[in-house]
């Protein structure tokens, strides 16, 4: 069994009595607007407070986002881990190459459609943190695949990742709502998949299969209130009615 990291919240741990693999990478998937990122959030808690380090690539919100969202549901202050957290933030008007990237901006702003500057973006923000123990999380990558022009070495690029083997751990969180056979190919290369629900205003979390450590395939209540779920549902109707008419052009 590969070695893990204990996770705080009990409906994490229904999921993955184990904890979840270190150096490894999850993926959880689930229909958009079904409270994914709110899992990798609780997630991303316990690594802090464990001693890691973290580094957010974000698409389709921004860190104010992320800390408030995290203050609500888990009465956490990402102010309190200024030197173990970097973010890197998705903008598809940014121009799509690695002279276009602001490395020094914090948070990194980057277009991260084209492979290389996904990947400079990436080793900066790593090589930026304070401890070497770190977990990349990055939500809602399917939103790359909107694009005609970069899709395909998108996809290319996010499977290469999950793949890679070195020491940091990767999370990330994929819509099934579209582009279904390239998620699939992201979960297939992912060493364990979780999978999400959201019927009637109540998140479910269930694991799918996982290469090295124990997943509970039942479904399992997270205790968000419909009005906690009513934030993501929003956001992720504001990424279908901006951002992806801007992807779809490039």
């Amino acid at each position: 069994m590969a070695e893990t990291f204990a996770l705080d919240q009990e409906w994490l741990r229904d999921v993955l009595p184990d904890g979840l693999p270190i150096g490894e990478t999850t993926v959880v998937s689930g229909p958009g607007g079904s409270g994914k990122p709110l899992v990798g959030f609780a997630v991303v808690k316990s690594w802090l407070e464990s001693g890691g380090s973290v580094v957010f690539l974000l698409t389709n919100s921004g860190r104010e986002f992320v800390a408030e969202t995290m203050a609500e549901l888990y009465n956490f202050d990402v102010d309190a881990y200024p030197d173990r957290l970097r973010f890197v933030n998705f903008d598809p008007e940014v121009e799509a190459s690695v002279g276009g990237m602001d490395a020094d901006s914090r948070p990194i702003t980057a277009n991260l459609l084209e492979p290389a500057v996904w990947e400079r973006a990436l080793s900066t923000a790593i090589d930026s943190v304070a401890d070497d123990r770190v977990l990349v999380f990055g939500s809602a990558l399917n939103l790359f695949l909107f694009s005609p022009t970069y899709a395909d070495d998108s996809i290319e690029a996010f499977v290469e990742t999950v793949e890679r083997d070195d020491d940091h751990t990767y999370l990330f969180t994929v819509s099934t709502s579209a582009f279904e056979a390239e998620i699939a190919r992201v979960e297939d290369a992912s060493d364990t998949v979780l999978m999400t629900e959201m019927p009637d205003d109540q998140l479910y979390l269930r694991g799918e299969r996982s290469d090295s450590v124990t997943v509970s395939t039942d479904d399992v209540p997270v205790p968000f209130t419909p009005e906690q779920l009513a934030t993501i549902k929003s956001v992720s109707e504001q990424t279908r009615t901006s951002l992806i008419p801007t992807l779809k052009e490039l």
